[in-house]
Formats: structure tokens, C-alpha cells, sequence
């Protein structure tokens, strides 16, 4: 799940198995999601509590759009695949309209998949593209098959935690369109991104953060190298538990389970609530200016 690194891309058609399949429903799914910041302006009231106030900043001008990278089609896709295939660029077309309906652009920004030959995603900020590469559900459905008993189950957990990564790659494509001010690390940033645009009180889009959070504790490695820490990214496990303090900062009564049976200490728990008011207050107030 890198940034600004592309690696080699191809045409190939996308593999036939579970773990690719399990693209098609989180793409149905973000046309869904995406509109959910759109018109969030708050400001400060003498209870000083945060309320939703109308046109409260300006707006910049509208002068780009969110279009579809699309690769282009095998010719020797059989017809599933070619059904798959379709099916994709009606999902990420529908994603792309939604976008456009809460942000005002600078310039066009890509969405797509492809095949990367590794597991990644990234946003490449001189193309302009936020990619999701197929070996990455491959390598989700890998680390959540023992978990579940059923296919259906896991390719559930593949599509959920598959949407928190684009939704992950999408706040570096914001962050670099608008050159917003990110005090800290980029790549936890757009994690609470992530975790916000989900976790809009459904139990679809927690679900989401929560198996986005068990994919990074499960991908922990134990043995760390110097490069591990010297990376962009927060340790996997670091990760983990701060998209887990964010959930439950949103709504300590809903999830106090989390608390009781050990997932997040109790310690860390303390200040969650006070965390999440600060990040959605941020990310409020970034980007007002650009949603419409």
C-alpha cells in the first residue's frame, strides 16, 4: 500500500480466482461511500460543540473531474472475465460520478485497477492516478482465508478492507490536488481519512474499518529490520490500533467492547474520543473549501 511508486503495469486480463472477484462488490460499493463529506462545514458554537453550517466557507472553482483509468481488455478474456470487465468500469464510472458530486477538482484525477505484478496500491502524483492492483485482493484473500469458513465470508472481508485502501489512496490524490497542510506523517493522515469517510455510523462501513484494521495486525511482521522503521508508513500493528481508537472514539458506548475484551487497551482507550473529535475536526476544515 505505497505512494508516488508505480510499479510495472501490463494489459493482462485479471486473474479468474475468489480473491479477484472480490473487486467487483467493493467497487459496487464505492459509489456509496463517496459522496459522504461532501457539504461537512462545521464551526464552533458558544456550546462549543461542532454543527453543520451551510456555506460557511468560499468554494474554490470546479475545474476538474474524477475519470477512469481503464486498462484495456485482454483479447483473450473468456466471456466471465470479460463480464467481470465490464461490470468494473460500470462500478468505477458510477465511483467517479459520486466523487465528482462532493469535490470541486483542480485538475482530472484517475481511478482504476490493475495487474502491478505485487501487491500494492498507490497514488502516482504525476499521473494523477490512484491505482488498487489485483494482487492485493489476492494477498488479503490469502490473509484472511483461515478465518472464515465460507468463500462468500472471506471475499466480505477482501471487499472491506480493499475499500479502505482506495478510500486510503484517495486522501494522497486530495492532499496533492488541493497541497493541503499535513502536520505529521501523510500516511496515517489519510488513514483517518479513510476511517472517517467509513465509519459514518452504518454497520457496513464500520465492518469495513474493522477488517481494514485486522488485515494490517495480521500483515505485522514480528521482525523488524531498520527499514521498517525508517519507512512512511506507521508499523502495520501502530496502524492497527490507531484506526481502532478512531471507531471507538466515535462512539465509545457503541463499541466498548472493543475495550473489554482486550482489542484496544484501556490506556489508549482514554483519549480516543478526544482523538477523534480532533482528526474530524481537521480533515473538516481541509476540505471544506473543495466540497460541494
Amino acid at each position: 500500500m505505497q505512494t508516488a511508486h508505480e510499479p510495472p503495469r501490463d494489459t493482462r486480463a485479471r486473474p479468474n480466482s475468489p480473491a479477484a472477484r472480490a473487486l467487483l462488490p467493493a467497487l459496487l460499493a464505492l459509489p456509496l461511500l463517496a459522496c459522504s463529506l461532501s457539504d461537512r462545514v462545521y464551526v464552533e458554537t458558544d456550546a462549543n460543540v461542532s454543527t453543520p453550517t451551510p456555506n460557511a466557507v468560499a468554494k474554490t472553482p470546479d475545474n476538474g473531474d474524477f475519470k477512469v483509468a481503464a486498462r484495456e481488455p485482454d483479447a483473450g478474456m473468456t466471456a466471465e472475465e470479460r463480464e467481470d470487465y465490464e461490470g468494473e468500469l460500470k462500478s468505477l464510472r458510477e465511483t467517479a460520478d459520486a466523487l465528482n458530486k462532493a469535490f470541486s477538482l483542480p485538475h482530472d484525477i484517475y481511478i482504476g485497477f490493475d495487474n502491478c505484478e505485487e501487491a500494492n496500491a498507490f497514488y502516482d502524483p504525476e499521473k494523477k492516478t490512484v491505482t488498487v492492483c489485483y494482487e492485493l485482493a489476492a494477498d488479503l484473500y490469502e490473509t484472511f482465508k483461515w478465518d472464515y469458513k465460507s468463500d462468500e465470508q472471506v471475499e466480505e472481508a477482501v471487499t472491506n478492507a480493499t475499500t479502505f485502501v482506495f478510500y486510503h489512496e484517495l486522501g494522497h490524490a486530495l492532499v496533492d490536488a488541493y497541497d493541503l497542510p499535513i502536520t505529521g506523517r501523510e500516511e496515517d493522515a489519510v488513514d483517518q481519512l479513510s476511517v472517517l469517510l467509513l465509519a459514518d455510523g452504518s454497520k457496513e462501513g464500520e465492518q469495513m474499518v474493522l477488517d481494514a484494521a485486522v488485515s494490517f495486525s495480521k500483515q505485522a511482521n514480528d521482525e523488524l529490520d531498520e527499514l521498517a522503521f525508517a519507512d512512511e508508513h506507521s508499523l502495520d500493528r501502530q496502524r492497527y490500533y490507531n484506526i481502532i481508537c478512531l471507531l471507538y472514539g466515535q462512539n465509545e458506548e457503541k463499541f466498548a467492547s472493543l475495550v473489554k475484551d482486550g482489542t484496544l487497551p484501556e490506556s489508549r482507550a482514554q483519549g480516543c474520543s478526544d482523538e477523534f473529535a480532533r482528526v474530524d475536526k481537521a480533515w473538516d476544515a481541509l476540505l471544506a473549501p473543495y466540497t460541494k
